[in-house]
Protein backbone atom coordinates (compact mmCIF):
# COMPACT_ATOMS: atom_id res chain seq x y z
CA UNK A 1 0.00 0.00 0.00
CA UNK A 2 1.27 3.68 -0.93
CA UNK A 3 -0.11 6.58 1.17
CA UNK A 4 0.49 10.07 -0.21
CA UNK A 5 0.10 12.54 1.84
CA UNK A 6 -0.02 17.13 1.86
CA UNK A 7 -0.58 19.16 4.42
CA UNK A 8 -1.14 22.78 3.71
CA UNK A 9 -2.96 25.91 4.25
CA UNK A 10 -5.58 28.38 1.94
CA UNK A 11 -8.22 26.65 -0.33
CA UNK A 12 -9.13 23.13 0.47
CA UNK A 13 -8.76 22.08 -3.14
CA UNK A 14 -5.37 24.22 -3.74
CA UNK A 15 -2.76 21.74 -2.96
CA UNK A 16 0.57 21.36 -5.08
CA UNK A 17 0.62 18.23 -7.15
CA UNK A 18 3.56 17.03 -5.34
CA UNK A 19 3.07 15.69 -1.78
CA UNK A 20 4.88 16.59 1.17
CA UNK A 21 5.46 12.57 1.89
CA UNK A 22 4.82 9.21 0.30
CA UNK A 23 5.08 6.03 2.71
CA UNK A 24 5.08 2.64 1.23
CA UNK A 25 4.29 -0.54 3.12
CA UNK A 26 4.34 -4.14 2.56
CA UNK A 27 2.09 -6.55 4.37
CA UNK A 28 4.05 -9.02 6.38
CA UNK A 29 3.18 -12.42 6.38
CA UNK A 30 1.09 -13.32 8.77
CA UNK A 31 0.15 -9.75 9.41
CA UNK A 32 -3.25 -8.65 8.41
CA UNK A 33 -3.09 -5.46 8.72
CA UNK A 34 -1.07 -1.99 7.71
CA UNK A 35 -0.75 0.60 9.62
CA UNK A 36 0.37 4.24 8.37
CA UNK A 37 1.36 6.71 11.83
CA UNK A 38 1.12 10.32 10.05
CA UNK A 39 0.28 12.12 13.39
CA UNK A 40 4.12 13.29 13.94
CA UNK A 41 4.09 14.01 10.12
CA UNK A 42 1.51 16.22 9.96
CA UNK A 43 2.67 17.92 13.76
CA UNK A 44 5.72 19.39 11.94
CA UNK A 45 3.60 21.82 9.59
CA UNK A 46 1.29 23.03 11.89
CA UNK A 47 2.78 26.26 13.63
CA UNK A 48 0.95 28.39 15.99
CA UNK A 49 0.70 31.66 15.13
CA UNK A 50 -1.22 33.82 18.24
CA UNK A 51 -0.35 37.77 18.58
CA UNK A 52 -3.54 38.02 20.99
CA UNK A 53 -5.71 38.93 18.25
CA UNK A 54 -8.00 35.72 18.12
CA UNK A 55 -9.87 36.91 15.14
CA UNK A 56 -5.99 35.92 13.62
CA UNK A 57 -5.25 33.15 15.31
CA UNK A 58 -3.36 29.81 13.33
CA UNK A 59 -3.74 27.29 14.82
CA UNK A 60 -4.74 24.24 11.52
CA UNK A 61 -4.10 22.93 8.59
CA UNK A 62 -5.49 21.24 5.63
CA UNK A 63 -4.27 17.48 5.26
CA UNK A 64 -5.09 15.23 2.58
CA UNK A 65 -4.18 11.78 1.77
CA UNK A 66 -4.43 9.03 -0.55
CA UNK A 67 -4.03 5.90 -0.36
CA UNK A 68 -3.27 3.04 -3.11
CA UNK A 69 -4.14 -0.35 -2.11
CA UNK A 70 -2.42 -3.27 -4.44
CA UNK A 71 -4.02 -7.04 -3.22
CA UNK A 72 -3.51 -10.41 -4.64
CA UNK A 73 -6.47 -12.79 -5.37
CA UNK A 74 -6.54 -15.74 -3.55
CA UNK A 75 -7.72 -17.68 -6.53
CA UNK A 76 -5.44 -17.09 -9.78
CA UNK A 77 -2.96 -14.49 -7.78
CA UNK A 78 -3.68 -11.86 -9.98
CA UNK A 79 -3.24 -8.21 -9.10
CA UNK A 80 -5.89 -5.40 -8.23
CA UNK A 81 -5.10 -1.82 -7.17
CA UNK A 82 -7.50 0.51 -5.71
CA UNK A 83 -7.58 4.27 -4.25
CA UNK A 84 -9.19 6.48 -2.00
CA UNK A 85 -8.15 9.83 -0.91
CA UNK A 86 -9.53 11.89 2.35
CA UNK A 87 -9.60 15.65 2.99
CA UNK A 88 -8.74 16.37 6.54
CA UNK A 89 -8.07 19.16 8.97
CA UNK A 90 -5.13 18.93 11.40
CA UNK A 91 -5.06 20.66 14.87
CA UNK A 92 -2.36 20.03 16.90
CA UNK A 93 -4.46 18.29 19.42
CA UNK A 94 -4.06 14.88 21.22
CA UNK A 95 -5.07 11.88 22.87
CA UNK A 96 -4.04 10.53 26.92
CA UNK A 97 -2.63 7.26 27.27
CA UNK A 98 -6.11 5.81 28.12
CA UNK A 99 -7.79 6.84 25.28
CA UNK A 100 -6.47 3.92 23.22
CA UNK A 101 -5.80 4.61 18.90
CA UNK A 102 -7.51 6.81 17.31
CA UNK A 103 -9.25 9.04 20.14
CA UNK A 104 -12.28 11.30 19.15
CA UNK A 105 -11.88 14.60 21.06
CA UNK A 106 -15.15 16.82 22.02
CA UNK A 107 -17.75 17.45 19.15
CA UNK A 108 -19.40 20.11 21.18
CA UNK A 109 -16.84 21.92 23.81
CA UNK A 110 -13.22 22.02 22.89
CA UNK A 111 -12.58 22.25 26.88
CA UNK A 112 -11.87 20.00 29.56
CA UNK A 113 -13.37 22.79 32.56
CA UNK A 114 -17.36 22.77 32.80
CA UNK A 115 -17.46 26.16 34.17
CA UNK A 116 -15.33 29.49 33.13
CA UNK A 117 -13.61 31.66 35.69
CA UNK A 118 -12.32 34.99 34.50
CA UNK A 119 -11.84 38.42 36.09
CA UNK A 120 -14.38 40.70 35.86
CA UNK A 121 -15.23 43.02 33.29
CA UNK A 122 -12.91 41.10 31.07
CA UNK A 123 -13.44 39.56 27.58
CA UNK A 124 -12.83 35.80 27.86
CA UNK A 125 -12.02 33.04 25.37
CA UNK A 126 -14.97 29.98 24.59
CA UNK A 127 -13.80 27.15 22.02
CA UNK A 128 -16.05 25.45 20.54
CA UNK A 129 -16.41 22.83 17.65
CA UNK A 130 -19.50 24.42 15.33
CA UNK A 131 -19.77 21.63 12.34
CA UNK A 132 -22.61 19.50 11.33
CA UNK A 133 -24.12 17.25 12.11
CA UNK A 134 -22.21 17.24 15.49
CA UNK A 135 -20.87 20.44 16.76
CA UNK A 136 -22.23 23.52 18.25
CA UNK A 137 -24.96 25.90 15.87
CA UNK A 138 -25.96 28.59 18.28
CA UNK A 139 -24.70 29.92 21.94
CA UNK A 140 -26.17 32.59 24.29
CA UNK A 141 -24.78 34.33 27.10
CA UNK A 142 -26.92 35.85 30.28
CA UNK A 143 -27.00 38.01 32.95
CA UNK A 144 -29.25 36.48 35.25
CA UNK A 145 -32.59 35.95 33.12
CA UNK A 146 -31.52 38.65 30.59
CA UNK A 147 -30.15 37.34 27.45
CA UNK A 148 -27.02 39.35 26.81
CA UNK A 149 -25.72 38.72 22.94
CA UNK A 150 -26.76 35.18 20.86
CA UNK A 151 -24.37 33.73 17.86
CA UNK A 152 -25.53 31.32 15.39
CA UNK A 153 -23.31 29.39 13.52
CA UNK A 154 -24.74 28.03 10.08
CA UNK A 155 -22.32 25.26 8.48
CA UNK A 156 -22.90 22.48 5.31
CA UNK A 157 -19.74 20.82 5.68
CA UNK A 158 -19.23 16.77 6.24
CA UNK A 159 -19.03 14.88 9.47
CA UNK A 160 -16.33 14.96 12.14
CA UNK A 161 -14.00 11.79 11.96
CA UNK A 162 -10.97 10.63 13.02
CA UNK A 163 -10.12 7.08 12.39
CA UNK A 164 -10.52 5.76 8.72
CA UNK A 165 -9.68 2.23 7.39
CA UNK A 166 -9.43 0.85 3.53
CA UNK A 167 -10.01 -2.28 2.67
CA UNK A 168 -6.80 -4.22 1.36
CA UNK A 169 -8.34 -7.68 0.97
CA UNK A 170 -11.90 -7.05 0.50
CA UNK A 171 -13.06 -10.23 2.38
CA UNK A 172 -9.97 -10.39 4.92
CA UNK A 173 -7.60 -7.28 5.61
CA UNK A 174 -7.47 -3.60 5.85
CA UNK A 175 -5.30 -0.73 5.91
CA UNK A 176 -5.58 1.21 8.89
CA UNK A 177 -4.72 5.46 9.44
CA UNK A 178 -3.62 5.95 12.89
CA UNK A 179 -3.74 9.99 12.71
CA UNK A 180 -4.64 11.47 15.88
CA UNK A 181 -4.76 15.25 14.56
CA UNK A 182 -7.24 14.53 11.39
CA UNK A 183 -11.37 15.20 11.16
CA UNK A 184 -13.37 15.76 8.01
CA UNK A 185 -14.56 18.91 7.16
CA UNK A 186 -14.77 21.12 4.16
CA UNK A 187 -13.10 24.80 5.92
CA UNK A 188 -10.06 24.86 7.89
CA UNK A 189 -10.38 28.00 10.37
CA UNK A 190 -14.50 27.11 10.19
CA UNK A 191 -14.32 24.33 11.81
CA UNK A 192 -14.08 26.00 15.53
CA UNK A 193 -15.24 29.44 17.12
CA UNK A 194 -13.36 30.77 20.03
CA UNK A 195 -16.00 32.64 20.92
CA UNK A 196 -15.63 35.82 22.93
CA UNK A 197 -17.37 35.64 26.46
CA UNK A 198 -19.36 39.36 27.21
CA UNK A 199 -17.35 41.18 29.82
CA UNK A 200 -21.28 40.78 32.32
CA UNK A 201 -22.37 36.95 31.26
CA UNK A 202 -22.83 34.97 33.91
CA UNK A 203 -23.26 31.83 32.03
CA UNK A 204 -23.22 30.58 28.21
CA UNK A 205 -25.93 28.35 27.02
CA UNK A 206 -25.35 26.18 24.17
CA UNK A 207 -27.19 24.33 21.57
CA UNK A 208 -25.97 21.44 18.73
CA UNK A 209 -27.64 20.61 15.81
CA UNK A 210 -29.29 17.38 17.25
CA UNK A 211 -31.35 20.01 19.64
CA UNK A 212 -29.92 19.43 22.93
CA UNK A 213 -28.16 21.96 24.96
CA UNK A 214 -25.90 22.43 27.67
CA UNK A 215 -24.64 25.18 30.31
CA UNK A 216 -21.51 26.31 31.54
CA UNK A 217 -21.40 28.77 34.54
CA UNK A 218 -19.17 32.05 34.09
CA UNK A 219 -17.82 32.88 37.65
CA UNK A 220 -16.70 36.78 37.98
CA UNK A 221 -13.55 37.27 39.99
CA UNK A 222 -13.50 40.71 41.51
CA UNK A 223 -9.61 41.93 41.67
CA UNK A 224 -8.88 42.97 45.66
CA UNK A 225 -5.25 43.21 46.37
CA UNK A 226 -3.47 41.55 43.39
CA UNK A 227 -4.08 41.75 39.75
CA UNK A 228 -5.55 39.64 37.39
CA UNK A 229 -3.52 38.14 34.21
CA UNK A 230 -4.99 36.14 31.95
CA UNK A 231 -2.87 33.19 30.34
CA UNK A 232 -3.93 31.48 26.75
CA UNK A 233 -2.74 28.28 25.89
CA UNK A 234 -2.76 25.62 23.35
CA UNK A 235 -5.19 22.70 24.92
CA UNK A 236 -5.55 18.69 24.08
CA UNK A 237 -8.06 19.60 21.82
CA UNK A 238 -5.43 21.65 19.59
CA UNK A 239 -6.98 24.97 20.54
CA UNK A 240 -6.54 28.07 22.29
CA UNK A 241 -7.70 28.43 25.57
CA UNK A 242 -7.67 31.20 28.48
CA UNK A 243 -7.27 30.69 31.81
CA UNK A 244 -7.01 33.64 34.83
CA UNK A 245 -4.63 33.62 37.47
CA UNK A 246 -6.18 35.95 39.66
CA UNK A 247 -4.14 35.52 43.28
CA UNK A 248 -0.59 36.42 43.79
CA UNK A 249 2.54 37.04 41.79
CA UNK A 250 5.68 37.36 42.02
CA UNK A 251 8.50 38.30 39.84
CA UNK A 252 12.34 36.75 39.58
CA UNK A 253 15.33 36.91 37.72
CA UNK A 254 17.97 34.75 37.42
CA UNK A 255 21.80 35.63 35.48
CA UNK A 256 23.66 32.84 33.85
CA UNK A 257 27.95 34.33 33.14
CA UNK A 258 30.17 32.83 31.21
CA UNK A 259 33.81 35.14 32.07
CA UNK A 260 37.75 35.05 32.05
CA UNK A 261 40.01 37.36 34.22
CA UNK A 262 42.20 39.44 31.75
CA UNK A 263 45.50 41.27 32.58
CA UNK A 264 45.00 44.50 33.72
CA UNK A 265 48.97 45.74 33.57
CA UNK A 266 49.95 48.40 31.34
CA UNK A 267 53.69 48.38 30.08
CA UNK A 268 53.50 50.89 28.06
CA UNK A 269 55.10 53.24 30.70
CA UNK A 270 56.86 51.21 33.55
CA UNK A 271 54.79 48.85 34.98
CA UNK A 272 51.51 50.09 36.72
CA UNK A 273 47.82 49.37 36.04
CA UNK A 274 44.20 50.96 36.70
CA UNK A 275 42.20 50.69 40.40
CA UNK A 276 39.01 51.40 37.73
CA UNK A 277 39.79 48.87 35.31
CA UNK A 278 37.43 45.48 35.47
CA UNK A 279 39.82 41.89 35.66
CA UNK A 280 36.66 39.98 34.56
CA UNK A 281 35.45 39.78 30.85
CA UNK A 282 32.30 38.30 30.02
CA UNK A 283 31.75 35.94 27.04
CA UNK A 284 28.44 34.98 27.72
CA UNK A 285 26.17 37.60 30.13
CA UNK A 286 22.27 36.48 30.02
CA UNK A 287 19.13 37.08 32.32
CA UNK A 288 15.97 34.93 32.31
CA UNK A 289 12.58 36.49 33.78
CA UNK A 290 10.08 34.03 35.86
CA UNK A 291 6.87 34.46 37.67
CA UNK A 292 4.80 32.44 39.80
CA UNK A 293 1.60 33.28 39.51
CA UNK A 294 -1.61 31.47 41.92
CA UNK A 295 -4.77 30.69 40.33
CA UNK A 296 -7.16 31.83 43.19
CA UNK A 297 -9.85 29.10 44.14
CA UNK A 298 -11.36 27.27 41.44
CA UNK A 299 -13.38 24.38 40.49
CA UNK A 300 -12.22 20.65 40.52
CA UNK A 301 -12.83 20.23 36.73
CA UNK A 302 -9.82 22.91 36.21
CA UNK A 303 -7.70 19.91 37.09
CA UNK A 304 -7.71 18.79 33.74
CA UNK A 305 -6.99 22.38 32.47
CA UNK A 306 -4.18 22.35 34.98
CA UNK A 307 -2.61 19.23 33.62
CA UNK A 308 -3.03 20.44 29.63
CA UNK A 309 -1.35 23.26 30.59
CA UNK A 310 1.74 22.32 32.14
CA UNK A 311 2.15 19.77 28.49
CA UNK A 312 1.43 22.97 26.26
CA UNK A 313 4.17 23.45 23.82
CA UNK A 314 2.49 26.59 23.55
CA UNK A 315 1.68 29.16 26.33
CA UNK A 316 0.93 33.07 26.43
CA UNK A 317 0.54 35.66 29.00
CA UNK A 318 -1.46 38.87 27.90
CA UNK A 319 0.93 41.63 28.56
CA UNK A 320 -1.35 44.91 29.32
CA UNK A 321 1.45 47.43 28.39
CA UNK A 322 1.34 46.74 24.79
CA UNK A 323 -1.29 46.00 22.06
CA UNK A 324 -1.62 43.32 19.75
CA UNK A 325 0.14 44.51 16.02
CA UNK A 326 -3.14 43.53 14.07
CA UNK A 327 -5.89 44.38 16.48
CA UNK A 328 -5.14 47.48 18.61
CA UNK A 329 -8.39 46.49 20.76
CA UNK A 330 -6.54 43.28 22.10
CA UNK A 331 -3.28 43.18 23.94
CA UNK A 332 -0.28 41.79 23.42
CA UNK A 333 0.64 37.94 24.10
CA UNK A 334 3.74 37.44 25.10
CA UNK A 335 5.28 33.70 25.05
CA UNK A 336 6.12 31.71 28.08
CA UNK A 337 7.31 27.98 29.02
CA UNK A 338 6.02 26.36 31.61
CA UNK A 339 8.59 26.18 34.50
CA UNK A 340 6.69 23.83 36.87
CA UNK A 341 7.49 20.30 36.70
CA UNK A 342 6.04 18.63 39.70
CA UNK A 343 2.41 19.48 40.90
CA UNK A 344 -0.16 17.60 42.89
CA UNK A 345 -3.33 17.22 41.93
CA UNK A 346 -5.60 18.72 43.97
CA UNK A 347 -9.65 17.56 44.54
CA UNK A 348 -12.49 18.84 47.12
CA UNK A 349 -12.54 15.40 48.98
CA UNK A 350 -8.80 16.11 50.29
CA UNK A 351 -8.24 19.51 49.89
CA UNK A 352 -11.78 21.22 50.36
CA UNK A 353 -10.81 24.41 48.35
CA UNK A 354 -8.77 24.37 45.19
CA UNK A 355 -5.90 26.26 43.89
CA UNK A 356 -2.96 26.20 42.13
CA UNK A 357 0.84 27.74 42.11
CA UNK A 358 2.64 27.81 39.20
CA UNK A 359 5.50 28.76 38.18
CA UNK A 360 6.31 30.29 34.76
CA UNK A 361 9.39 31.56 32.95
CA UNK A 362 9.78 34.23 30.15
CA UNK A 363 10.60 32.18 26.44
CA UNK A 364 12.51 34.98 25.43
CA UNK A 365 16.24 36.14 26.68
CA UNK A 366 16.44 39.28 29.11
CA UNK A 367 18.98 40.78 26.45
CA UNK A 368 17.93 40.37 23.18
CA UNK A 369 19.41 37.18 21.97
CA UNK A 370 17.28 37.49 18.22
CA UNK A 371 19.36 36.39 15.87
Amino acid sequence: AELRLWVYSGDIRNHLPTPDYILTKTKLSGETTIVFEIAELIKDFIEIKFDGDYDTLIQSMWAKYRIERTYEDDIDNSLSTTSYSQYNIAFRGYGENGDGINPELSLDLLMSNRVIYKKCGELTSFPLYVKSPDGVIDVEYYQGSTALTSEEYIDSTGRYSIAQSMALNPSLDAVTTIDKTASQNSSSDSSILVSQVPRDADKAIYTKYDGTTGEIPIVCVEECKNISHKVSFLNKFGVMQDIWFTAKRTDSMSSAREQYKRTKLDTSNGITYSKSAHQNVYLENQGKEKLTMNTGFIDESYNEVIKQLLVSEYVFIQDKTRRSPTNFSEYLAVPLTIASSDVGIKTRRNDKLIEYTLEFEADSDFIQSVR
